[in-house]
Formats: C-alpha cells, sequence, structure tokens
C-alpha cells in the first residue's frame, strides 16, 4: 500500500458501520429487517474496497440474512404447529405476523399479531378458547425464539465484519 490508503478506507469503514448500527438495532425492532441492513452494508463495503473482504464472506453473511427472514415467517408457524395448533391457526399466525404491527404499534404488534391470528384460526376451526390460547403461546414462544436468534446472527454479522475488515 502506499501512503494514504489506510486513510482512505476509514471513510467505507464509517459509513459501513453507521449501516450495521442501523441493523444491529434493527434487529432489536422487529419491524425492520436488521440482519439484512447489516448484509447491505456489508455488500457496499465490498464494492466499495473489493480487497477488503472475500466474496466467501459476503455470501456466508447473504445465507445468514436471509435465514433471519426465513425464521420470522417460519417460527409463528413452528410454534403454532408444535403445541398442537391446526393448520387454520397456523395460517392465523402468518396473517396476524403481517396485519398486527399494522393493527397494534409495531413493536407489540410483532409478537402479538401472529398470536392473537393463531387463537381467531383456532377458534374458526372450532376448537375450544383453552386449545386455542395452547397454540397462540406456541405462536408467541416462536416468535421470541426466531427474535433472539435474529439479534445474535446479526450481532454475530457485524462481529465477524470487522474482524475480516480489521484484522
Amino acid at each position: 500500500m502506499h501512503e494514504g490508503t489506510e486513510a482512505i478506507h476509514w471513510i467505507p469503514l464509517i459509513v459501513t458501520t453507521l449501516i450495521i448500527v442501523v441493523g444491529v438495532l434493527g434487529s432489536l425492532i422487529p419491524v425492520l429487517p436488521g440482519a439484512v441492513i447489516t448484509w447491505a452494508g456489508i455488500c457496499l463495503y465490498k464494492l466499495w474496497v473489493p480487497d477488503g473482504l472475500s466474496w466467501k464472506f459476503v455470501g456466508i453473511t447473504f445465507g445468514l440474512a436471509a435465514l433471519c427472514q426465513v425464521l420470522d415467517f417460519i417460527a409463528g408457524y413452528y410454534g403454532t404447529k408444535k403445541f398442537g395448533g391446526s393448520g387454520r391457526g397456523a395460517l392465523g399466525a402468518i396473517l396476524g405476523g403481517i396485519i398486527g404491527p399494522f393493527i397494534f404499534t409495531p413493536l407489540i404488534g410483532i409478537f402479538l399479531g401472529p398470536a392473537i391470528g393463531a387463537i381467531l384460526g383456532e377458534l374458526s376451526a372450532r376448537r375450544n378458547l383453552l386449545e386455542s390460547g395452547k397454540s397462540g403461546l406456541g405462536t408467541f414462544l416462536g416468535g421470541l425464539a426466531s427474535f433472539v436468534i435474529k439479534i445474535a446472527i446479526t450481532i454475530t454479522m457485524a462481529t465477524w465484519f470487522y474482524w475480516e475488515a480489521l484484522v
């Protein structure tokens, strides 16, 4: 490297850090796709500083970000089914996850929407309130597990980025 090259890398690093901070905060606010935002920062850094990261690293972090998005859809469904929910309860959980943030505040709606949707779906399948409530609880717990896993993955991606970019 010639003199001054390292100083040029500080600008992309600072911009990427700002994007990653938004991504990590986004993983704490369930409405924002935190892992995807973090990956976008990583990808931008790769494009800006081609030798700063490998394409393999960018691809693996893309897979992790995609996994987080898939978890959003699967967790409520799986939680509903695990606690004895029916197909209607699982469908209600998915619809509640989509509609909930718009009916309630986003933070509350992302957790309550799927649970209420699962309960309503079970009630529409002529299940009693206790069975419907168990299904709703399963949906809530599945969503909570997904939330924790997404935060862990996003923080791992951010930490790994700094390891790759700075070490």
